[in-house]
């Protein structure tokens, strides 16, 4: 019997599912620009970026389950309606080859049980599953200094459990994985996008590499990548870049180096450095390329996979990615940190970028900054969306501890306090709830009835109440108020060692320097040296250039044409533009300083000293490393506020040029005292107290604080109001009258 139906019926079928909650109308998701600030828009309707996620662990996975239901539904209540779930190749790609649908339609399913007019994002990790790997050897990771450790049997665990160490693990450079990957991705979506529950998928993140965040396999403690994969990729690579066999053997400086033969770098290679902490790319071309190369495949793959989603979709959908991690990246940035930023920023086909906030220094308990992990001014300067992963576990103890109360008052300070930071830099951020599984020492807090890290009754109005305060914030045009801008540079990490004995000046310049301005009273912004073309300098009154040792002639000249006007004070830490990507040369950093410099060899461990009148008894060194190489000013128009220690040769220096002021140091400080000093020169403004946290943008001023007190806060307008706050608090204040708006 042949059966037929027609359009209104059809139309009829699928009313009836939507009326039961099972479907809805059919959800277009987008990225754009609004009211100053990216939003995501649904059905082309703006939406502040607060989202609740779900995890990758056992009882926080799936959505049907009784504790995902339970904290869906509290965060769904508070009128946040943006979902995400996870799902993984592993749970979809059988080893017959079939792509099976159901786990994902389930995870679809139970979000719309409890949220009916939710707009849901997948996590989709794009790593093969782990019988892809076991069957195919050949395109695993190949490590230059161990062997894979032996798999995990992952069962009712994390599938990405052991990712971080040296596990056994497909090459990112495997062209076998990533074209099967890709047939994988499309027929799963295929046959996803007829299902009814598909109706409310607003996105997907491509996930991929350690945790699903891209970075290369064993990059905290080992060095990847040797295989056979990733030696095709470079091989390939080079080919691209240099087109001859001469030309390669002129940057190499190698005779008889071919494009056909040209070998990845050894163990050895990578340990060592010819320029002190620096590689000199006269001579160390081969370890520049082969680290350009390992992290261009990694861009590759995100913007790829992005690609094929947005192609696939049969309507627009929002795609993004973990991707541009800077701070806290274990001094490893350049074995397996996020240095192709540019290329993923400037993709079409990606339209968010995320991380959890930063883990280090000081950036979890009462009183400290938090942050997130990216150059997050960067982001926004594209026109994309910033997501943090907010993963930090409250403090929160079982109601009858006897520190209940207190552990409450910090758990809404931490969440007003990191929830303000995305929301006064125009971005936005996940509630990522490891809470229901316990994991990473989180507690279960049943005797109570709790049961997630942001589920109980105070706190989750809190939240709420957040969100309808942001929501009309959202509405208005957004304002940045940062006049101090810190400059940082991703492409530095070529340059130098990837080894931590070689990576320490970074590791320390990028993650301890910000955390003691931030505690200076300033409101300060952060971005990548490729987008100082972007900036409004006019903005600001201070710019610190943090680890721009890597400088082109471009850079240069916008800050010498651009940046080094009207007075404006221009702070260099360490070695401003020492290397130009074809040598090193320390009359690059003296045409930026504009001062006469010299280098002192060291041979001991290098300390600085500031003049007392400075900051009183103050000498600091690097985890005491000698630091080579070393510059110190000699230049007589300079001002000298600081020497290396036991010497009379100046570390610390102050020029006033003609159209603006030089600061110098040789070694990055980070003294919060220091950093006052500067910027009140500077004429930053100063919101108040050392030491409390200031947030600034989007109309709102946040205040976080650990001691509490009465605080004077003098707002940008010149306005000086006066707040009483306990300990362990964060205030909100109207940025413009100092009114207090949730206290």
């Amino acid at each position: 019997m042949n059966f037929s139906f027609s359009p209104y019926l059809i139309t009829l079928f699928f009313s009836c599912l939507s009326l039961s909650g099972i479907a809805q109308i059919p959800v277009s998701g987008k990225v754009e620009m609004y009211n100053g600030r990216p939003a995501i828009f649904i059905n082309n309707q703006p939406n502040y970026p607060m989202i609740y996620s779900l995890t990758d662990v056992p009882g926080g996975r799936w959505s049907w389950e009784e504790l995902p239901k339970y904290n869906m539904q509290r965060f769904c209540s508070q009128g946040i309606k943006l979902i995400q779930v996870d799902l993984a190749f592993d749970h979809v790609w059988k080893e017959d080859g079939t792509i099976d649908t159901d786990t994902a339609q389930k995870q679809l399913r139970g979000v719309l049980d409890i949220c009916p007019d939710a707009a849901i994002f997948i996590r989709f990790h794009v790593n093969p599953p782990k019988w892809w790997q076991q069957k195919h050897p050949e395109e695993n990771t190949v490590y230059a200094d161990t062997i894979p450790m032996r798999d995990i049997s992952w069962g009712l665990q994390r599938i990405i459990e052991d990712d971080e160490e040296n596990p056994t693990r497909h090459s990112l450079a495997s062209v076998k994985w990533k074209t099967e990957a890709t047939t994988k991705l499309i027929e799963f979506l295929d046959k996803l996008k007829v299902l009814p529950e598909a109706n409310a998928l607003a996105g997907i993140q491509v996930a991929g590499g350690v945790y699903g965040e891209w970075h290369y396999w064993g990059f905290i403690n080992n060095e990847p990548d040797i295989g056979i994969p990733m030696q095709v990729y470079f091989r390939k690579w080079l080919k691209e870049k240099y087109k001859t066999d001469n030309a390669l053997q002129s940057a190499w400086k190698e005779k008889g180096v071919t494009l056909s033969s040209a070998a990845l770098p050894s163990l050895e290679e990578r340990k060592n450095t010819t320029g002190g902490i620096f590689r000199d790319p006269q001579k160390e071309k081969k370890l520049v390329n082969y680290y350009e190369a390992q992290h261009q495949v990694i861009a590759e793959g995100i913007i790829h996979f992005c690609k094929v989603i947005k192609e696939t979709w049969p309507r627009p959908i929002i795609t993004g990615t973990f991707y541009g991690y800077f701070y806290s990246v274990f001094g490893r940035e350049t074995a397996g940190g996020h240095l192709q930023l540019q290329r993923v920023l400037n993709s079409p086909y990606v339209d968010y970028l995320s991380a959890p906030g930063t883990y280090y220094p000081e950036a979890v308990e009462m009183g400290d900054p938090y942050r997130s992990r990216s150059l997050i001014n960067s982001i926004g300067l594209h026109g994309k969306l910033w997501l943090d992963e907010m993963d930090q576990q409250t403090p929160l103890v079982p109601l009858k501890d006897s520190s209940f109360t207190s552990s409450l008052e910090k758990s809404i300070a931490q969440v007003r306090r990191n929830v303000l930071f995305t929301f006064c830099k125009g971005q936005g951020l996940w509630f990522y709830d490891f809470g229901p599984s316990g994991f990473n020492g989180g507690k279960r807090l049943n005797d109570h009835g709790s049961y997630g890290w942001w589920d109980e009754p105070s706190l989750s109005n809190d939240i709420g109440r957040l969100k309808s305060l942001l929501d009309k914030q959202f509405n208005q045009p957004y304002t940045n108020d940062a006049d101090v801008l810190l400059v940082h540079s991703t492409e530095t990490f070529y340059y130098t060692g990837s080894n931590r004995k070689d990576s320490y000046m970074g590791h320390w310049a990028n993650n301890w320097v910000p955390v003691s301005i931030f505690r200076s009273g300033v409101v300060h912004d952060v971005i990548d040296a490729d987008d100082l073309d972007k900036i409004n300098p006019d903005q600001y009154k201070a710019i610190v250039f943090i680890n721009t040792w890597l400088l082109t002639t471009a850079q240069k000249h916008i800050i010498q044409s651009k940046l080094a006007k009207k007075g404006r004070h221009l702070i260099w830490l360490y070695a401003p533009g020492y290397t130009n990507g074809i040598t090193l040369h320390k009359e690059f950093t003296e045409s930026l300083t504009g001062m006469k410099l010299a280098l002192l060899p060291q041979t001991t461990s290098t300390s600085v000293s500031i003049l007392n009148e400075i900051v009183k008894d103050y000498t600091f060194s690097i985890w005491g490393n000698t630091v080579n190489p070393l510059f110190i000013v000699e230049d007589k128009e300079a001002i000298s506020l600081g020497t290396v220690s036991g010497t009379s040769y100046t570390a610390f220096a102050r020029k006033d040029q003609k159209d603006h002021v030089s600061w110098f140091i040789n070694i990055p400080p980070a003294k919060t005292e220091l950093w006052q000093y500067i910027f009140n020169k500077a004429g930053a403004h100063i919101y108040g107290n050392v030491g409390d946290i200031f947030y600034s943008g989007g109309g709102i001023l946040s205040v976080h604080s650990a001691k509490g007190g009465i605080r004077p806060i003098r707002l940008k307008n010149g306005k000086v109001v006066e707040i009483s706050t306990g300990a362990n608090a964060t205030v909100l204040l109207n940025a413009q009258s100092g009114e207090v708006i949730l206290k």
